[in-house]
């Protein structure tokens, strides 16, 4: 039975003559994958819970009624697309068609237009771009600090932007048109000037780092958000991640002068990023990465009322999740471990 109460903005979809058990069990991966709380309701409902709210699916006569929740009207949209691609992607058939009938052919609530102002070195491995568009309102608070750059193909001058179409879903462009869309962090923001700054870390290979080398004032990219993972109000913290966590390590550090300690573990092979030193805090360049820490973390086990939030290549994130969930046994509910690439 539950006892939370509901998010504030729901939206569902109905799968007519859909089997309950294929959905319970993709719900069920996703969560064992992600190390998502889960909750199951007598065999008819299962549901997980997320940094934006919450999201599952229950029996409804022949079919399923797979539903989203969430804390913020502006982040509904981006758990609906996330449940339908993720569903499409195993169950073909599974097409749902959430209700926005007023919305069609028009940007999705979540989605900007932005422009380029500038493009400037930071420091020799990262590069600052600032973007400005007159809606980034949503994207300042501190519950989430992420968003979706949507970048066009390289070299189309007339690239396409998603549109919500007549079934209340983001139609993305495909093909020649498809658009790259990788996560980042809000570095800087001042939603009332319309600006915003992402900090890209510039690797041989990177996409969004090959675009930013050539971008220019004036040019028009999309973002997408905001898109999870906030700042973490512990009193003591675990912190590490690799090149590109250090923006967020940062907006975390920026953020706990005078209200908590921790360490920070800088995990990739460069550690000349100009992150902020709050009193409190230990910052130790780890450049061996995910093992390094993990050695660390063996030899000297984090405290159980500690929180750690982790961010790093995926091979590496499973790693350090196996160490402290199976092996220490830390608490699943303090802890933030994501993957932000994959070798």
């Amino acid at each position: 039975m539950r006892i939370t109460p509901l998010p504030e903005f729901q939206s569902e979809a109905l799968l007519p003559g859909q089997d309950f058990a294929p959905v319970e069990q993709l719900i069920r991966d996703k969560a064992r994958a992600q190390g998502l709380d889960l909750h199951i309701g007598h065999g008819r409902s299962i549901w997980c819970q997320v940094d934006e709210g919450e999201f599952g699916a229950k029996k409804r006569g022949d079919g399923v009624l797979v539903f989203a929740r969430a804390h913020r009207a502006e982040w509904l949209g981006a758990m609906q697309r996330e449940i339908s691609e993720y569903l499409a992607s195993h169950l073909p058939k599974a097409a749902l068609r959430w209700p926005s009938d007023k919305d069609i052919g028009t940007f999705p609530g979540n989605f900007s237009l932005t422009e380029v102002s500038a493009i400037t070195p930071l420091c020799p491995d990262f590069l600052r771009v600032r973007l400005t568009a007159p809606d980034l309102h949503r994207l300042a608070g501190t519950d989430s600090i992420h968003f979706r750059l949507v970048l066009p193909p390289a070299g189309d001058l007339s690239p396409e932007w998603p549109r919500i179409g007549a079934n209340g879903q983001i139609i993305w462009p495909k093909g020649s048109k498809a658009l790259h869309r990788p996560v980042y962090t809000v570095r800087h923001i001042d939603p009332d000037a319309g600006w915003l700054d992402l900090d890209i870390f510039d690797h041989t290979g990177g996409r969004t780092a090959e675009w930013a080398r050539h971008a220019l004032p004036g040019q028009h990219i999309g973002l997408l958000g905001p898109s999870g993972g906030g700042i973490p109000k512990q009193r003591h913290l675990l912190l590490a991640g690799d090149e590109t966590a250090y923006p967020a390590l940062a907006r975390i550090l920026e953020s706990q002068a005078n209200h908590a300690k921790g360490q920070v573990w800088l995990l990739g092979k460069c550690a000349d990023y100009p992150l902020p030193r709050p009193r409190g805090f230990d910052l130790i360049h780890l450049p061996e990465g995910a093992a390094a820490l993990c050695a660390q973390l063996r030899k000297s086990p984090p405290a159980p009322d500690s929180y750690a939030w982790m961010a790093a290549e995926k091979s590496g994130v499973t790693a350090i999740r196996t160490l402290l969930h199976e092996e220490l046994g830390h608490d699943k509910g303090l802890t933030h471990l994501a993957a932000y690439w994959s070798a």
